[in-house]
């Protein structure tokens, strides 16, 4: 269990009580500006080693020239929807496809890292979002969305950020 207490990031966010289960998927949701992804830059600082971090947008952490298949777990792919790891620069992948391969090195984290994502479902199509989802399942994982039915269908628990505070919905 990794648990955090009374979090502030002023004016962001004020006193942020969460405790997250082994296993256990939490989706987060909130309106533009509520503070979601300083939410989940605080719980990895606050976390350090026992989580991953994965944030908007897709393209920040490879260099132009850096080839998708070198960059992730080619077991994965199949998983999120691709048949192999692309032999292209990441520069060339549609925007899927770099989400895809993203997703891909998060999800190769160790099963006991918590992991903390950012719109991890933005740039899939329906097929693409429901796959990631089905890899989320007994993860532990804070994942922030800004609406979309599926993910807080599989989700064990719904919060809301609002006025700088984590609600149940």
């Amino acid at each position: 269990m990794l648990s955090v207490r009374g979090l502030s990031v002023p004016p962001v966010l004020s006193a942020v009580d969460l405790d997250l289960s082994d296993g256990e998927l939490v989706v987060v949701t909130g309106d533009d500006g509520a503070g979601t992804s300083t939410l989940l830059r605080a719980l990895a600082a606050a976390w350090g080693d026992r989580a991953r971090l994965l944030e908007q947008p897709p393209g920040t952490e490879w260099s132009e020239h850096d080839v998708a298949g070198d960059l992730a777990d080619p077991a994965l792919f199949a998983a999120l929807g691709m048949t192999s790891p692309p032999d292209r620069e990441m520069w060339m992948l549609s925007g899927g496809e770099r989400q895809r391969v993203r997703l891909a090195r998060v999800l190769a984290a160790p099963p006991e890292v918590a992991l903390l994502l950012d719109e991890p479902l933005g740039y899939l199509d329906l097929l693409g979002r429901r796959r990631v989802l089905e890899r989320l399942r007994g993860r532990t994982a804070v994942v922030v969305v800004k609406s979309d039915p599926d993910a807080e269908l599989v989700a064990d628990r719904v919060l809301v950020l609002a006025d700088g505070r984590l609600s149940q919905t």
